[in-house]
């Protein structure tokens, strides 16, 4: 692995991080996915976990584009609690 990679996300396949690697893409932030260790075995193809790993300077980016950020409710919405 480059120096100046980081892993941001763990997957439990690679379609899941596929999906994650599409969210950063979205957002211009490059990525690569690995198997994760203990994980590297070519007979599971698809399954098995993942690491997703990006450029070190941008790994603040991708951490904001990946974790959920609080939003304040919709006050019109009819199914909020009064």
């Amino acid at each position: 692995m480059p120096d100046d990679f980081v892993k941001v996300a763990h997957a439990q396949n690679q379609s899941g991080a596929e999906l994650i690697q599409g969210l950063l893409r979205n957002e211009g932030v490059p990525s690569f996915v690995r198997r994760s260790a203990g994980a590297d075995v070519p007979d599971f193809l698809a399954a098995g976990a993942r690491d997703v790993l990006v450029p070190a300077a941008m790994a603040e980016i991708a951490r904001d584009v990946l974790i959920p950020q609080a939003c304040d409710p919709d006050p019109s919405d009819p199914g909020r609690d009064q």
